[in-house]
């Protein structure tokens, strides 16, 4: 991300930038690197799906330790794709990225290969807005706006992206990495004691001090000139042929082979003015490029010229913030503020203003059509619902899915779906509103195929089993039981255990200090689902219980004998593209169904390995029962609840035509081993005999 090359020149010369202790003050982070960066450095799991729980846990911990230095973090996110398509490349070339490293995984389930699982996004806004920390919602590219709102309040940016070295910012810029997560205390002058975290901190005096004569004015020049996110640096070649580059000789600076170029354009640029160097640049050109060439230049320049946003606007006099789509047109006010505010995915935008989509390469099984494919009903009447707003039906474009076809990123059109069988024609943006609840929840359940489960499972449920019913439904390759049956008790657990002790993710010794504050609430909202069991439980049954079931929650061992399942993780894959758009949906729809919070209900890792270790027993409900207590309420509710929910669906919802375990009927005297590290039969029984004790206890 930003200029080409100049993270790498920074790294290289740490010196650029100096040390100094961050506390009492407000910090504008780009929370688009932030979602990557927390996730790819917790020790969490991306090959199976999301450890969502996990994720979670390590978000809460991460913004306890700048509370606890007194920062008071605003979160500032990227919106929709930019309307003028400049980075319709960078973007495609990141979605071929991500499949090659999908497809590596794909070959032996390398866990040393990473990519953000999809819902990692809504789970981080999910967090920061339990945790109450600002956050400011971008309609487009956010760059700009992070350098607007930091200077608004005077405070440094934190971001990954090398954009913000070029940025004229007055508090300074700060990469998130160097931010130290271990706090210290300090004594200030008045001798209060502070805790306080250590950072590099940069602002653009550090660099120009070594080319004198270079203007501030100058720095966008040289970073459209290197090349970015916007603009292919290739094409000034003939300009970079055409300059005599200085002999770089510095006692002070670092400069590999790579960054000649980069270091050489500096001195260079500090020896012209912007207009004769602009001309000299379109000498190079043929005549007929120099004025679109010229157009790039002068517009990706203004990008770091003019920093505003709508956000410091409406801080400075509460100015109403207006969202527009295609062709000017104007969203709804109550869309608009949602909006805004990290509510609305950025996905709705992309569909109203540019007519593309673009889907995130999952695991899959790459032989058959993409994951996304099974939520496609779903996207069809969510691009009809968006694209009604300021026009009439008639008038309503196709959407550009970008998505994986095969081994490649193809692109395909996409109709809306503008009326619903039983329901009747889809409402317009504006009139949502207006609609009563009972009409927006029938909107919904008809969406979804489910108009008669209403009074068949509690409303807390609703949208869950909605979901549940058209995964079943649209999965490209059936659903095994044993897959539903680890869902159902995923959701159990991740209710009734601390995610502190469920997350695949180890404890770093940097967080000891903030454990306690952080605890997170345990069997929290289990009496909608098992409403006798939360009476009956105490720490010593909950400690058992984690005890029990922990080695599903850590990563399996894949070899020759146990393979990495792929097709398991492509199931999920739809899954978790079914909660996505039926989150978007319930969103746009203002919640007829209750929010389904995707990190207390989803761990991948614990869904692969329970299935797994399902599909080798003969009795999976025995089995299930062994390790719930059987006999005990814990073990009885559950029971009950995965009854009443099967109960709900069609027979022809599962597979069949294999054994009870998922496997085919063998004579085999063997028994198949799982993919979960194996425990001693003695050591569980034991265990499995004193849990069953203390729910008894319990009781």
């Amino acid at each position: 991300m930003g200029v080409h090359g100049l993270s790498s020149f920074f790294t290289l010369n740490p010196d650029l930038s100096e040390w100094r202790n961050l506390h009492s003050t407000k910090l504008v982070v780009d929370g688009n690197n932030l979602i990557y960066m927390i996730y790819l450095t917790s020790n969490l799991e991306c090959v199976y799906g999301g450890d969502y729980d996990g994720y979670a846990t390590a978000i809460r911990n991460y913004f306890a330790i700048f509370k606890a230095c007194g920062i008071d973090v605003i979160l500032v996110f990227d919106g929709g794709h930019d309307v003028s398509n400049r980075k319709l490349k960078t973007t495609q070339r990141r979605l071929q990225e991500r499949l090659a490293t999908a497809k590596a995984i794909v070959k032996t389930g390398a866990p040393n290969l990473k990519i953000l699982p999809i819902l990692a996004h809504e789970v981080f806004k999910d967090v920061v807005r339990e945790l109450g920390i600002p956050v400011f919602q971008c309609s487009f590219e956010a760059d700009e706006e992070i350098a607007a709102i930091a200077n608004h309040y005077g405070c440094p940016v934190a971001s990954q992206d090398s954009d913000f070295y070029i940025f004229n910012l007055v508090g300074g810029f700060i990469r998130l990495d160097s931010i130290s997560t271990t706090p210290q205390t300090l004594t200030m002058e008045n001798g209060k004691n502070v805790n306080a975290l250590s950072c590099r901190w940069y602002h653009v005096d550090n660099l120009l001090c070594h080319f004198p004569g270079f203007e501030k004015s100058m720095l966008p020049l040289f970073a459209t000139l290197m090349g970015n996110d916007f603009v292919n640096g290739v094409m000034f070649e003939g300009f970079f042929n055409s300059i005599k580059l200085p002999r770089l000789r510095s006692k002070k600076l670092k400069i590999s082979k790579q960054h000649t170029k980069m270091v050489g354009l500096l001195y260079w640029l500090s020896t012209t003015s912007s207009d004769l160097a602009l001309s000299q640049i379109m000498q190079t050109l043929k005549a007929a490029r120099r004025e679109f060439t010229a157009k790039i230049i002068l517009d990706t320049m203004a990008r770091y010229e003019v920093c505003t946003s709508p956000f410091v606007d409406k801080l400075k006099d509460g100015a109403k913030m207006v969202l527009t789509g295609a062709a000017d047109s104007t969203f709804p006010e109550w869309f608009s503020e949602l909006y805004f505010n990290g509510i609305l995915n950025p996905y709705l935008i992309n569909i109203a203003a540019v007519h593309k989509v673009f889907h995130l390469a999952q695991i899959d099984c790459f032989e058959l059509e993409s994951s996304y494919a099974c939520s496609l009903p779903l996207r069809k009447v969510l691009y009809g619902l968006v694209l009604s707003v300021g026009s009439k039906y008639k008038d309503l474009s196709s959407v550009e899915e970008f998505d994986r076809e095969g081994r490649n990123i193809s692109r395909r059109f996409v109709e809306p779906i503008l009326t619903l069988p039983g329901y009747g024609a889809l409402p317009q943006l504006e009139e949502i509103p207006a609609l009563t609840d009972q009409r927006r929840k029938d909107l919904f359940f008809h969406i979804f195929g489910v108009e008669n489960i209403q009074d068949q499972c509690p409303e807390s449920l609703h949208g869950l089993i909605a979901v549940i019913f058209f995964w079943l439904k649209n999965s490209k390759l059936k659903v095994k039981e044993n897959l539903f049956r680890s869902f159902l008790l995923c959701i159990v657990l991740l209710k009734l255990l601390p995610r502190t002790k469920l997350s695949s993710r180890k404890a770093s010794e940097k967080l000891k200090f903030l454990r306690n504050g952080c605890t997170v609430r345990s069997h929290e909202g289990i009496g909608d689902i098992l409403p006798v069991v939360e009476e009956h439980l105490n720490q010593d049954i909950l400690s058992c219980l984690s005890e029990t079931f922990s080695k599903f929650f850590i990563r399996p061992t894949h070899n020759h004998a146990k393979r990495f399942d792929f097709e398991l993780v492509y199931i999920v894959s739809q899954l978790q593209t079914c909660l996505l758009f039926a989150r978007l949906l319930n969103r746009l729809l203002l919640e007829p169904c209750k929010n389904v919070e995707f990190h207390k209900i989803l761990n991948g890792t614990f869904l692969y390995n329970f299935t797994k270790e399902l599909d080798s027993r003969v009795n999976p409900d025995l089995f299930i029962a062994e390790y719930l207590g059987r006999g005990t309420v814990l073990e009885t509710e559950f029971s009950l609840f995965y009854k009443k929910i099967r109960g709900l669906l069609p027979e022809d919802s599962f597979c069949t035509g294999v054994a009870a375990g998922g496997k085919k009927k063998k004579k085999s005297k063997k028994t198949e081993t799982s993919d979960v590290t194996e425990h001693q039969d003695d050591s569980f029984e034991l265990l499995s005999n004193r849990f069953e004790e203390l729910l008894k206890e319990g009781l």
